[in-house]
């Protein structure tokens, strides 16, 4: 992605290093993607007593770190994706955005499972300046046949 810029194409390569990443099992590899002071926001944070914004790299992605930890196998692939196009009070600066529907496959204790779910993205300078996560989370998670 460059700066001021927004493509399909670059939001692949963005959700190809992160796939990468979740497979190491390294979520520090996706570091570049994001914005110093990005917010993340997920319904996931209140099941680990963490706020419901979080805010900076560092610590963004501490807890999604925290979140894998225990997980194996894990594939994180495309659904589905396409660009926002907007610049609304909202936004605060931030350039266009994007979603992404997200089929995260995972071994945990032994069982094959899917959360599906999507990212909206906002960009700042070619960077992850804001991610939001929208799932039920009152909903059971996919069981898959084992491999």
């Amino acid at each position: 992605m460059t700066r001021g810029s927004l493509s399909l194409e670059a939001v692949d390569a963005q959700e190809e290093r992160l796939a990468a990443a979740f497979g190491a099992g390294d979520i520090s590899m996706a570091l570049g993607l994001y914005a110093p002071d990005v917010v993340y926001v997920s319904p996931t944070t209140r099941l680990f007593g963490w706020p419901a914004r979080i805010v900076g790299v560092e610590h963004a992605l501490e807890f999604i770190q925290m979140t894998i930890t225990g997980l194996s196998d894990i594939s994180y692939a495309v659904d589905e994706r396409g660009l926002i196009i907007g610049n609304t009070e909202q936004d605060k600066g931030m350039q266009a955005g994007a979603y992404v529907k997200v089929r995260f496959d995972f071994t945990m204790q032994g069982g094959r499972l899917r959360s599906t779910y999507v990212v909206v993205y906002r960009y700042r300078n070619a960077l992850i300046a804001q991610q939001e996560l929208y799932y039920d989370p009152s909903g059971e998670l996919e069981r898959l046949p084992s491999p």
